[in-house]
């Protein structure tokens, strides 16, 4: 039995939460043992490090935490980008579509309220805009309360 493929932006957008998980697992406990952090200290640390926040109350004291902080900072930044990136792909794929039917709809419309529209532009606007409408099983019945338009 084949599994169902999920997403490609929905994959990417779980791949960023699951890096940011990662980057927990790994630095809180590195934070705990090599910079003597408690647990809460360590996850606030790692979080104000990541969000590039840095506060200046907790510093690493160890040349190596501060070379492992560097190397959050860039992970941090780095991910955040990929974050912005999958985000903007996942607007433009979802709801720009949705936006660009609403604005094409409201062209037709004006086109129609103005007379602006030719006789070829104006069969074509009505055949989408039944098509939108659904079977058209009420524009045969002969109501036609909506007057084509649907929900707007």
């Amino acid at each position: 039995m084949r599994m169902p493929t999920m997403d490609p932006v929905a994959k990417s957008l779980l791949n960023g939460v699951a890096l940011v998980l990662l980057l927990y697992i790994i630095s809180v406990p590195f934070f705990i043992y090599v910079e003597g952090l408690t647990p809460i200290e360590s996850v606030y640390f790692v979080t104000v490090s990541i969000t590039s926040a840095g506060y200046g109350d907790i510093v690493p004291k160890t040349d190596i935490g501060r070379m492992y902080t560097v190397a959050l900072l860039l992970a941090g930044v780095s991910i955040f980008f990929y974050h912005v990136t999958h985000i903007g792909q996942f607007k433009e794929k979802t709801i720009d579509p949705h936006i660009q039917r609403r604005l094409q709809v409201l062209r037709n419309l004006t086109a129609l309220q103005t007379g602006d529209v030719e006789s070829s532009q104006l069969k074509r606007i009505k055949e989408k805009i039944y098509l939108e409408k659904g079977t058209g099983k009420d524009r045969e019945k002969g109501d036609d309360r909506s007057h084509g338009f649907g929900r707007l």
